[in-house]
């Protein structure tokens, strides 16, 4: 995940700049290190997510940085100690993790944000393993359904935040958050 950062950092970057500050791709990188750092001191979900959370504050602090520490720390905190690394547990982290992006960020779909590609990844997802499919196959789906959200960001005027001020201007780019989001879901699933 680090190195896809690395590699999309520019264009992160281009895309942001087009409705924000062009700093989408620095933010990204410091949250995946920030990630990283937590994945190499914590084998447990719980404590990885909620000290993930606490290390990308403290080293993302931008908007989006923060939306994902609050965000990762919620999640942490849904799960039980020693949960285990299940399809149901990424439901439920997914889940946490929206509700606590639209709460914090005061968005919701259609607002141009990176609710418009994690939303419907997470349906996506939620659906084929309700439906029994692997997680293999359901990251597959999550990952079209994250790629068709991103790009119907093109389309829409942002409603929130910075990108709120640029307005119309926004439209026909893809939103950087969204195609973040996106590249998460693209580099989950071609994991061994």
């Amino acid at each position: 995940m680090l190195e896809m950062v690395r590699a999309s950092k520019d264009e992160f970057n281009r895309l942001d700049g087009a409705q924000g500050d062009g700093d989408l791709g620095v933010t990204v990188e410091l949250v995946m290190e920030a990630v990283h750092q937590a994945a190499q001191e914590h084998s447990d979900i719980k404590k990885w997510l909620i000290e993930s959370g606490s290390l990308v504050r403290r080293k993302a602090p931008s908007t989006m940085g923060v939306l994902i520490a609050f965000a990762l720390s919620a999640a942490g905190r849904s799960l039980q100690d020693g949960a285990l690394p299940t399809t149901q547990t990424f439901v439920k982290i997914q889940e946490v993790m929206i509700d606590e992006i639209m709460k914090r960020g005061e968005a919701d779909v259609g607002d141009r944000t990176v609710l418009d590609a994690l939303v419907p990844a997470f349906e996506a997802y939620r659906d084929a393993v309700v439906t029994g499919s692997s997680a293999k196959l359901a990251l597959e789906f999550a990952a079209e359904a994250a790629l068709k959200g991103a790009e119907g960001t093109r389309n829409l005027t942002p409603k929130t935040g910075r990108a709120s001020w640029v307005g119309e201007r926004a439209v026909g780019e893809i939103d950087g958050g969204a195609w973040f989001c996106y590249m998460v879901y693209h580099t989950l699933r071609t994991l061994p």
